[in-house]
């Protein structure tokens, strides 16, 4: 009964949504032109140093060796793989976007478990300054 309910009051907010879009299409289409600017200008410059930096350096097996190097200070601070030093840097330098798409990388390629995947978002998913300028 309960489920029943709340899937009529998400497909009653969907139709309403709908509906405000047929009314109101002059207005509809001026959000979304500034939702696009906004990520253009702003969101994917922003982001784009730090994805193909991260890639270059995955690839080349530098988070590898930052990982060895870190073993000794990741595992007993966080319980996590020394790889998650490089998460941890790249979440500060681009904001949590950034540490949440190496995370994933790194649970796609077996480089930690779902725990330790989880506790590595834990920790370094954060708004930063860096991101926020």
């Amino acid at each position: 009964m309960r489920g029943k309910l709340s899937a009529l009051a998400v497909a009653a907010v969907v139709v309403l949504l709908t509906f405000s879009l047929v009314l109101y299409p002059k207005e509809s289409l001026e959000a979304a032109k500034d939702g696009m600017n906004l990520f253009f200008t702003v969101v994917f410059p922003s982001l784009l140093p730090f994805f193909i930096l991260s890639e270059m350096m995955l690839g080349l097996g530098v988070v590898h060796f930052i990982g060895v190097l870190f073993t000794p200070l990741m595992r007993p601070l966080f319980n996590v793989p020394g790889e998650g030093a490089f998460v941890l840097s790249m979440g500060l330098a681009a904001g949590f976007p950034m540490d949440a798409v190496i995370t994933a990388r790194f649970r796609k390629s077996n480089m930690c478990t779902r725990v330790e995947g989880e506790r590595m978002l834990a920790f370094s998913n954060t708004a930063d300054p860096v991101f926020l300028l």
